[in-house]
This record gives structure tokens, C-alpha cells and sequence, in this order.
């Protein structure tokens, strides 16, 4: 069983380097070329420089067997008594000792478990893949013989790297040659480890044979192992690096957004047309305000958030010591507060020429008479011209007024309003004189003149006014309050209108 084993394990690696493989271990270390091979594809030691590649004779081929040995001593091999003519001769027993003294060297003698090394450490490391297994644990695994035979050791050593090649919950330990044939095929089909052993080897297994075979298994899953550790690690560092990927993607795509916003509102500004009208006046006005008011602030923010994206994406991968994060040209904090730099120069310029384009629409307004007016006006005059000589006396402007809805108390006041209309000047009242006054009466003009003249009428022709002289239709308790609030307090419950108005107006007669 152990000549059988060890020749499988020899042909594996003979295999594996591409070398011919042997038949009979007992017979086929005869010239040394298959010793030199074996070394050569275990250890990389180099072939010697001169050696028969085809031995003929008995020299020949003791020359070679002493070089391959030569080749063990290199590899640092120990075969302890074992001399050439021990394989010329085909010593059976010291050429299996030779090949276990190899195995134990490559496969095994390495392994180490708890500070244990070779067959404790291998035992410790099967004890610990199978702790728990039913049928196995307890009393755990204790030998490389007996506590194999019924194959549920190999299925649960599977079963532990590989739960998804075989359902240990149906194996039984009764059914020991199919638990057997299950591990060996499964083992040697879907993990690679080569079939070292046969099912009738286990009736009465060889303890190295068996340790040989589960070395086999110790390698394919401690290398497992490794690769599953390096994995992890390439898989972290992954889970790293698209993370901060995902993150360089959102802050290039928000910042790129940005940006094109910066540049359109820029250019929507710079371009602007601003048009003849005061419609198109107001709708540059409401365009403005709703880019301050709605369209910028939300801007700012997301540059603001922006900042803060790009620092912790700086800052994680100086403190995982990665490279900084570049990101495309314009697309850097940076970059994005000049472009917000230039177009607050062109917001300023562009609001100046708002409230400029807005301004040339403000006029004062005035309260125009109808054409109709100004015709009474002139039939009026007409009427009261009653000598026909194109003026009126101060009597005939008396009654012109009051039909017109200016009355005039008294000799004193009709004397002022003459004086008045007339600038002092000439004997009579013209018709322009008189539509003038007229006009001046009825139109609205707001200057201080005319809103002095409104107060004094409401003073009853006083320089002070009183709350209950202001108190007539349309001005309400509040218009009052507000005005009385407003004027120069003149004593005795009156207040200077006179005052208010001038200092209301810039130029104040």
C-alpha cells in the first residue's frame, strides 16, 4: 500500500513538471534519471552539469544515482544511511524510506500547528477542521490510522473549506466505502488533490501513506486560505477605492452641473437685451430677482457642499495614504470659487444696468384734464363775458368760478383771487389766465404749490391746520392720524402743514 501511495505522489509531481512517469518505485531508480527529475520538479535544483541522459552500462548509471543524490544533499534533503547501490540494487525498503524521507521533507515537515511540527502538527490541524463533526468529535481525530477508515474524516475536512461540495448531514459512518469513494472523487474531480489513496487501501490503512494523502489536503486548503486572505485584502482595498470613485463620480458630476450653471447664468447676464418697454424693464427686474432670490442662494449651497465632499475625499485618502484626488480641469473648489467670483462681477454690473434701464420708465405723473374740461373752461369764460371785450371783471370771474365749483366768501377773498389770477397786472381777467387757474385748481400736479393750497383751503386760508379740518372725504382717521403724526406740532391743537410740505419736496417754494 505504501509502495502504491508513495508512486502515485512521486508521478503527481513528476507529472506536473512535464517528466515521464514510473510504474515501480522499487524499480525505476535504477539510472538516477528519476531521481534527478523528482528533485529538479520538487526543489528547482539544477541538473548537473555533465551526466549520462542515457545511460548504457553499470557505471554510467551509478554516476548518475550519486549526482541525484548529490542533487537531495543540495535540496537539503536527509536520507540517513541510504547509498547509491540501495537503488541500483532495488532495495525496496530503503527506497520507500528515501521517498518518505522526501515526502516528509516537501509535504510534510513543514507543516506546523501550535508550535508542533510534521505528524502532531498535521494531527492538530485535522482536529481542528473536524472539532464538532458528528462521528468524529468526540473523542476528535487521534491517528492517521483507524480514525480514517470510515471516510467521514475526508468528507468533513471537505466539507469544512468547501460546504457546497458535499451534504456531510446524509453521511453516515456505517457506510465507510462510499464515505470513502464520495471524498476521493470529490477531492480528487472539483479540488485537485490527486488520488493517492484507493477505497481498499483504508481496510488497513498505512500511517504514512494516510499522512501523505491528508498533507495533500492540508496544502490545497492552507493555500486556500492564503488566497482567501489576500482576496480579502484585494477585496477591501477594493471596497476602498470604489468607494472613493463613487464619491470623485458624485462631486465631478455635481461640480461639472455647477459649473455650467456659473457659465450660463454669466452668459445669459452678459447678453442680456433689455428692450424698449417698460414691460421689458419690469421682466429684466423680475429675471434678476428670481436668479438672486431663487435661482443663486440653492448655488451657493451646493458649493458649499461641494467644499466639503472634496475635503473628505482628500482627507481619506491621505489618511489611508493614497494619492490626492485630481479632479478635472475647472472642476477643483478652487476653480469653481473664481468662476462664482466673475459672475458676482457680472451680477453688479448687471443690477446697476436693471434699476438703470428701470429708471428711464419713472415719470411723474399728472393728473391731465380731458379736452372736455378745458372746453367748459372756455364757454364758461364766454358766458360771464357779458360786455364781450375778452376779460372778466372780478365780478364776472366770481360767478365764472362758482359755476365752475370755486366758490369765493367775500369782498377780501374774491379781491386775493383776483389778484391772483391776474398777477397783479391789466384791467381784467384773460381766457388764458383763467383756464390756467382753472387747470390749476382741478388738475393734480403734486407740487408743493398746489398741496400748500390744499391745506390752506382745508385750514379754512389759516398757515396751521387741525385734526378736524383734516377730517374730509377721501382722507380717513388713519390718513389723519398718519399726518398729524408727520407735521410740526404749531400750538393750540393746529400744526404747520406749511413745513411738512417743504420738507418733502427738494425744492420747496
Amino acid at each position: 500500500m505504501q509502495k502504491k501511495t508513495f508512486t502515485k505522489w512521486v508521478n503527481n509531481h513528476l507529472r506536473k513538471a512535464g517528466h515521464p512517469q514510473i510504474t515501480d518505485l522499487a524499480q525505476e531508480f535504477t539510472n538516477g534519471l528519476n531521481l534527478m527529475n523528482l528533485v529538479s520538479a520538487l526543489y528547482k535544483v539544477a541538473y548537473p552539469a555533465k551526466y549520462a541522459k542515457q545511460p548504457k552500462n553499470n557505471m554510467q548509471m551509478l554516476d548518475n544515482i550519486t549526482l541525484a543524490m548529490g542533487m537531495l544533499t543540495e535540496a537539503k534533503v536527509k536520507t540517513n544511511f541510504l547509498k547509491s547501490n540501495h537503488l541500483f540494487d532495488k532495495d525496496e525498503k530503503m527506497i520507500l524510506g528515501m521517498t518518505w524521507s522526501i515526502i516528509l521533507d516537501y509535504a510534510i515537515k513543514g507543516i506546523s500547528v501550535e508550535d508542533q511540527t510534521a505528524r502532531e502538527g498535521l494531527l492538530i490541524w485535522c482536529r481542528k477542521k473536524t472539532a464538532g463533526y458528528r462521528d468524529i468529535d468526540p473523542p476528535g481525530i487521534q491517528n492517521f490510522t483507524s480514525h480514517w477508515k470510515n471516510g467521514l474524516a475526508f468528507c468533513a475536512l471537505i466539507h469544512k473549506h468547501r460546504p457546497d461540495l458535499l451534504d456531510y448531514s446524509k453521511l453516515e459512518a456505517k457506510n465507510d466505502k462510499e464515505n470513502l469513494e464520495l471524498a476521493f472523487s470529490v477531492a480528487d474531480k472539483d479540488l485537485g488533490i490527486p488520488r493517492l489513496l484507493d477505497v481498499s487501501d483504508m481496510a488497513t490503512p498505512d500511517e504514512r501513506s494516510v499522512m501523505t494523502y491528508v498533507s495533500e489536503y492540508f496544502h490545497r486548503f492552507a493555500q486556500q486560505g492564503v488566497k482567501e486572505l489576500a482576496a480579502r485584502r484585494v477585496n477591501k482595498f477594493l471596497a476602498f477605492m470604489r468607494e472613493v470613485k463613487t464619491a470623485q463620480t458624485e462631486y465631478e458630476n455635481r461640480a461639472k452641473a455647477l459649473v455650467e450653471w456659473i457659465a450660463n447664468s454669466s452668459k445669459t447676464f452678459s447678453e442680456y437685451k433689455f428692450g424698449e418697454t417698460l414691460e421689458d424693464a419690469k421682466a429684466a427686474q423680475d429675471a434678476f430677482r428670481k436668479h438672486v432670490v431663487t435661482d443663486a442662494p440653492p448655488q451657493y449651497g451646493e458649493q458649499l457642499d461641494l467644499e466639503s465632499m472634496f475635503a473628505e475625499i482628500q482627507t481619506k485618502l491621505k489618511v489611508n495614504d493614497r494619492a490626492p484626488y485630481k479632479p478635472p480641469e475647472g472642476l477643483s473648489p478652487e476653480e469653481i470659487e473664481a468662476s462664482f467670483q466673475k459672475l458676482e462681477v457680472v451680477e453688479r454690473k448687471f443690477g446697476e444696468e436693471v434699476r438703470n434701464n428701470r429708471f428711464k420708465y419713472i415719470h411723474k405723473e399728472e393728473a391731465k384734464l380731458p379736452e372736455e374740461k378745458l372746453q367748459e373752461f372756455k364757454e364758461s369764460f364766454a358766458r360771464f363775458d357779458l360786455n364781450k371785450d375778452n376779460s372778466l371783471d372780478k365780478s364776472e370771474l366770481k360767478a365764472a368760478c362758482t359755476t365752475l365749483g370755486y366758490p369765493v366768501k367775500g369782498e377780501q377773498a374774491l379781491d386775493e383771487l383776483y389778484a391772483r389770477v391776474t398777477g397783479g397786472v391789466g384791467s381784467g381777467v384773460t381766457e388764458d389766465q383763467f383756464i390756467k387757474f382753472m387747470r390749476d385748481f382741478l388738475e393734480d400736479r403734486d407740487s408743493p404749490e398746489q398741496l400748500k393750497d390744499s391745506f390752506k383751503t382745508m385750514a379754512d386760508g389759516r398757515d396751521a391746520v387741525s385734526a378736524a379740518q383734516l377730517a374730509v372725504p377721501p382722507l380717513s382717521q388713519d390718513d389723519v392720524a398718519y399726518l398729524l403724526q408727520q407735521m410740526p406740532a404749531k400750538g393750540e391743537g393746529a400744526f404747520d402743514y406749511g413745513a411738512y410740505v417743504d420738507a418733502n419736496f427738494t425744492k420747496a417754494s
